[in-house]
């Protein structure tokens, strides 16, 4: 089998969930729905996630805001456990063998690199990248026979993916890996702070054809 039809059926065995449960207390208003490019945060992660995967959906405590969305919406099944819980949702509630979980502030997702985290899990409890600001664990690939090791770490109150990583067969996704998708790492980068909305506005300017910033009103977006 060629690597291309080796990383076409890990993606078809790889459902992908977008977690849309923070409080944004950072941000100081809800992040998903925020604007950049004239499309919403979710909006763009969504678009990346459709170029390939096929099962597709969202995880929150809070359905009503994403309902018009066009996907299934997934209750949280461990409200107030963090992105541990948010992930142990995740699992259970896919259908395919592995789940790919993203951020819902996320707006530079890579689909090549998405499509390689899948293939990179092949194996393995989960598949995580390591840049050099540490591990991401919210832009990676679990199996779903990962979540019993979930439940056990939140029944002991546990609330961080780092403290399950080192009991489920994680396999490390390198930054010089991660580079020959995407070598500016913007995948990795997530919009906290209204600081770092101010920057993926600038990301995206700068990525625009020469003039169409201009066009657009000097690059502003709302």
């Amino acid at each position: 089998m060629s690597d291309d039809e080796q990383i076409r059926r890990a993606c078809a065995d790889t459902a992908a969930a977008v977690l849309a449960g923070g409080k944004s207390r950072r941000m100081g208003r809800p992040k998903p729905f925020l604007t950049l490019g004239g499309r919403p945060l979710i909006g763009r992660v969504i678009d990346a996630l459709r170029e390939v995967f096929s099962e597709i959906f969202i995880v929150t405590p809070e359905d009503a805001p994403f309902l018009d969305l066009g996907l299934p919406v997934v209750a949280d099944s461990r409200p107030g456990s963090g992105a541990l819980g948010g992930v142990y949702t995740a699992l259970q509630a896919a259908a395919l063998p592995r789940v790919l979980v993203v951020a819902c502030d996320m707006p530079f997702l890579n689909p090549d690199l998405l499509a390689h985290m899948a293939f990179r899990a092949g194996g393995h409890g989960a598949a995580v990248p390591r840049a050099a600001d540490g591990l991401h664990p919210l832009h990676a690939v679990y199996a779903k026979r990962s979540h019993e090791a979930l439940a056990t770490a939140l029944d002991r109150g546990a609330m961080k993916l780092m403290d399950v990583l080192p009991v489920i067969d994680s396999v490390e996704v390198g930054e010089a890996e991660l580079r020959r998708f995407d070598p500016d790492l913007h995948s990795l980068f997530n919009v906290n702070r209204p600081q770092d909305l101010a920057r993926a506005r600038a990301v995206l300017s700068a990525r625009r054809p020469e003039g169409r910033a201009a066009q657009a009103g000097g690059g502003r977006d709302g």
